[in-house]
C-alpha cells in the first residue's frame, strides 16, 4: 500500500487540449461548487437516523460537468503509467466507453458509470488527510474501484451485472443532487480500514 500526503501530477499523459481544455473545464467546474466556495450551489446536512447515516446533500450541481469530472479521474488513473495505480484497468471497451463519455461532454444516464463519495469521520490519528493507492474490488462477479482523497472515498460502479445496493443509493442525479453519507466514529473507522486491508494509526514520536 502507498500512501501521498498530497496528490501529484502525471507528465505526458494527456495532449495540452484535452488537459488544459476538456478536463480543465471539469476541474475548475469542481473547484467551484463542492470543492470550493460554493456560491453557486445549496449546502443541506441531515442528520440521519438509526436506519439512514447522516450526509451532506449538494443541490443544483450541473450533472454532466460534475460526473464527468469524476469519472475524469478514474480514467486518468486507467492511463497513468504511474504504479500507484496499478490496480486501476478498465479493460479496452470501458476505457474507450469513459473516453467517449468524457471527450463528447456525455455523462450518459444515472445508471452508468455510477460514482458514491462517502466521509468517514475519524477521530484519532489515522491517514484521513492522504491520497491512497486506489483499489480495485471484485464482489460477486461485480467490479468497482475505491479511490481515497482527502477525507472522501470515491466509489466507481463499472459494470452492470450484481452492482451493489449503494450504488443506487448515493448516485449523482440528473436533478443535480449528490448526497455524501457521512460516517461517524466506529462505522467510519471501521469502514477506512477495511479499505485499507488493515488498522495503520500514526503515532508521534514520542509513542512510536
Amino acid at each position: 500500500m502507498v500512501v501521498h500526503q498530497t496528490g501529484f501530477k502525471d507528465k505526458d499523459i494527456l495532449c495540452a487540449t484535452c488537459d488544459n481544455g476538456i478536463l480543465g473545464k471539469l476541474e475548475r467546474y469542481a473547484s467551484n461548487t463542492i470543492f470550493g466556495n460554493h456560491q453557486t450551489i445549496e449546502i443541506e446536512f441531515h442528520q440521519g437516523n438509526h436506519e439512514i447515516v447522516p450526509f451532506v446533500r449538494y443541490k443544483n450541481l450541473d450533472y454532466t460537468q460534475i460526473k464527468l469530472f469524476f469519472l475524469s479521474i478514474l480514467w486518468k488513473s486507467h492511463i497513468s503509467k504511474h504504479p500507484f495505480f496499478k490496480e486501476i484497468d478498465l479493460g479496452v471497451k470501458y476505457s474507450e466507453l469513459l473516453r467517449q463519455m468524457i471527450y463528447q461532454n456525455d455523462a450518459g444516464p444515472e445508471d452508468a458509470f455510477e460514482m458514491l463519495l462517502m466521509r468517514p469521520v475519524v477521530d484519532g490519528n489515522r491517514l484521513i488527510k492522504s491520497v491512497i493507492e486506489p483499489r480495485k474490488v471484485n464482489e460477486k462477479g461485480n467490479t468497482y474501484y475505491v479511490f481515497h482523497i482527502n477525507e472522501l472515498m470515491y466509489h466507481f460502479n463499472i459494470s452492470n451485472y450484481n452492482k451493489l445496493p449503494l450504488f443506487s443509493a448515493g448516485i449523482i442525479r440528473k436533478d443535480g443532487i449528490l448526497d455524501i453519507p457521512v460516517l461517524d466514529n466506529e462505522i467510519g473507522k471501521g469502514y477506512f480500514d477495511s479499505f485499507l486491508g488493515r488498522k495503520i494509526i500514526l503515532t508521534s514520536k514520542k509513542e512510536a
